[in-house]
């Protein structure tokens, strides 16, 4: 009765998954009932078209059916394998493996299959070692969706011959090809289907298992390298971005990822859209730089508050959205941060500020300067008694060089260091400061100032360092500037050109004093400068390596 029982379970089976496959017209099954073929259970034939001629064959797939009378309705299923048959499947360049949970008296069927390739298995192998069986995991068959249901095997056909070669040999990824010395000429994968577009493709990628393959320079092969799933895609639309025929942003990207459609708009809006149900979902989360939350806020603000967005030329309305928390408050963000925008202008910072990575300490900051930039405020600040303070003001990546100046009320004015100003020098024995030298403030500046600050103003230093007068206090101390700044250069990722400027000024101012002049270390430092400037001279020319 038991094996009579098990016979009808594998032909319920079979016809279950010929049924099915019987439907799509560029598959013809070849499947016995109740095979006793080792392994296999037959061959399913893959043709370009429906015509199914002999010359339009692309390829075949071997399959394995198995069926079980046990009811199996999740996503996905699992089947203890015999890692014999999964040694033959791989020997033989891949098979797709079929779970079929039947009802024998209603002959419904739920249908699962894994595409088992070279890849895939040489992997499982791997992980099962010695032992006689390991577990293998199916997903559901598309059975009522052709199009899906020719794309298992299309994909089945092509990916197999491409893997046929490696049976044998190990499975390696891009990093270990990479670190091995090969050269990557390029990264490529493959998808196959019916019906596809450039309008579809990228649902199709974001909903579909692929590999990818590594072709390397000089040789004509595809190493398979790796197995990617839940793909996000993403494509660039060069077109306008409008809201009431006002352009925000030139272009757009479309974003696929499991099958869902966004647009995603600057660095932080994104617009997921339902047409069936005529909705549209609008998301905004502040990213990237200050600039690109000024642009991306003030496009949003624009969508929310008139309902719509055309992208590309195509009108949408926002349909079906309920009302925007907080939008009042994004509001009052915008105008502060265009402020913020305004006040690090006015003082020479040339860094974006990442926007992302303001603090709350950070933000206490920027409010100070702001208030006391834009709106002539004085801060209070308890734990500072100088009368005169200066230096780095830290706001996230930003290091802006501020001058903070005490009034009579105990507040203080903050000013940008690099606004004209000078300091007073005196000599060692002058101990009642009755000679004040002149000189510029830039002597203040220290190394660290050269390799962070985000408010550097070389030209100004250039400019104050032209004016002063030789007097032993300064050049002592304009020396002292000299080795900061190189320093600073020599400490540099970028090595910037402009700074090295500078100290060739420096070098320059020194050199017309006569003691300076004759000081080797003097001359040591001015061959440096001169030196550095002439590879930079060099490197410019082109075809120059150091």
């Amino acid at each position: 009765m038991e094996t009579f029982n098990n016979k009808r379970i594998e032909e319920t089976a079979t016809t279950a998954l010929k049924a099915a496959l019987l439907h799509c017209p560029v598959l013809e099954p070849f499947i016995s009932d109740n095979d006793k073929t080792p392994s296999w259970d037959g061959t399913v034939f893959v043709y370009k078209n429906s015509s199914q001629k002999k010359e339009d064959i692309l390829g075949r797939a071997p399959v394995q059916i198995k069926g079980t009378e046990k009811r199996i309705a999740s996503k996905t299923a699992s089947y203890s394998c015999k890692v014999t048959d999964l040694r033959n499947y791989y020997n033989d360049g891949g098979c797709i493996f079929f779970l079929i949970s039947v009802n024998t008296k209603t002959g419904r069927s739920n249908i699962y299959y894994s595409s088992l390739h070279v890849f895939d298995l040489k992997k499982i192998l791997n992980n099962a070692g010695r032992h006689k069986t390991t577990t293998i995991i199916l997903k559901r068959f598309p059975k009522r969706d052709i199009n899906e249901t020719a794309s298992v095997f299309l994909s089945f056909v092509e990916n197999s011959r491409k893997q046929t070669s490696f049976i044998g040999k190990d499975i390696i990824s891009l990093q270990q090809l990479k670190n091995s010395g090969v050269e990557i000429e390029s990264v490529s994968f493959n998808t196959s289907g019916i019906g596809l577009t450039p309008n579809n493709i990228g649902n199709f990628i974001s909903t579909h298992e692929f590999y990818l393959y590594a072709k390397p320079k000089g040789l004509d092969i595809d190493i398979p390298v790796d197995k990617i799933s839940n793909a996000i895609v993403s494509r660039t639309v060069f077109g306008s971005v409008l809201v009431k025929n006002i352009e925000y942003f030139p272009s757009y990207c479309v974003l696929y990822e499991k099958g869902n459609m966004v647009f995603r708009i600057g660095k932080g809006i994104c617009i997921s859209p339902d047409f069936p149900n005529r909705k549209i979902t609008v998301n905004f989360k502040p990213t990237g730089t200050l600039s690109d939350f000024i642009q991306d806020a003030s496009c949003f603000m624009e969508m929310m508050e008139n309902r719509e967005v055309t992208l590309n030329g195509v009108h949408l309305p926002f349909n079906g959205m309920g009302t925007i928390d907080n939008l009042s408050q994004l509001k009052e963000n915008l105008k502060h941060y265009k402020d913020v925008k305004r006040m690090l202008d006015l003082i020479g910072v040339k860094d974006e500020l990442r926007f992302e990575e303001l603090s709350d300490k950070d933000e206490i900051n920027l409010d100070n300067l702001v208030n006391s930039v834009l709106y002539h405020k004085r801060i209070n600040f308890p734990n500072l008694k100088e009368e005169i303070s200066y230096g780095a003001m830290k706001i996230a990546n930003l290091s802006v060089w501020i001058w903070a100046i005490k009034h009579e009320d105990g507040y203080y004015q903050l000013h940008n260091f690099f606004e004209p100003s000078e300091i007073k020098l005196y000599e060692a024995d002058d101990v009642n400061k009755n000679n004040p030298i002149s000189a510029t403030h830039y002597l203040l500046l220290n190394k660290d100032a050269f390799i962070h600050a985000s408010n550097m103003d070389y030209e100004a230093i250039k400019d104050d360092v032209h004016t002063m007068k030789v007097h032993p206090a300064v050049v002592a101390e304009t020396t002292q500037l000299l080795l900061n700044v190189l320093r600073g250069y020599d400490e540099r990722e970028d090595n910037d050109l402009a700074l090295l400027k500078v100290a060739d000024v420096i070098i320059d101012w020194l050199a017309s004093d006569k003691d300076s002049a004759k000081d080797p270390i003097f001359r040591l430092n001015q061959l440096q400068v001169d030196v550095h400037l002439l590879l930079k001279r060099l490197l410019s020319l082109g075809n120059i390596q150091i």
